[in-house]
């Protein structure tokens, strides 16, 4: 091939005169605040799960002691 030069031709520099950047998304504790209340509210659910399954093994156990024999 004869002219087979593939180099990109450069953008003119005068381009980026007009070019204006958005101004950067504010971000705020909103993503902190949710992971610090999915921790409190995970290790709440695990505390009440813990806790009924305690209360039913006790009345198991207190159920097994006074009916056997």
């Amino acid at each position: 091939m004869k002219n087979d030069d593939l180099r990109a031709d450069r953008d003119d520099l005068d381009d980026l005169d007009h070019f204006i950047p958005r101004a950067p998304a504010k971000r705020g504790n909103n993503l902190v605040m949710q992971v610090a209340a999915g921790v409190f509210l995970g290790g709440l659910a695990l505390w009440l799960v813990q806790l009924g399954a305690t209360a039913l093994y006790a009345k198991l156990m207190v159920a097994t002691i006074t009916f056997g024999g």
